[in-house]
């Protein structure tokens, strides 16, 4: 049975976010650091095929491309 936890890669650091994408299922995690006047501002997203699939909890990794290698 494949585990349903996300395998990320390498960190994308970019000047106001890094972003990671699961090995397994493609979803890509970005988290964002932003500042307003003298507060600073972060928060985590997920991608998936280039929509926002989710912003407070991690979605499942559903393994599409490990699945596709078996």
């Amino acid at each position: 049975m494949i585990s349903t936890r996300h395998r990320w890669g390498d960190k994308a650091r970019l000047p106001h976010k890094t972003e990671q994408q699961c090995t397994r299922c493609g979803m890509v995690k970005t988290t964002r650091h932003e500042h307003e006047g003298l507060r600073d501002l972060y928060w985590t997203e997920y991608w998936r095929d280039l929509e926002l699939v989710g912003r407070e909890k991690t979605p499942p990794c559903d393994a599409r491309l490990e699945m596709a290698e078996a």
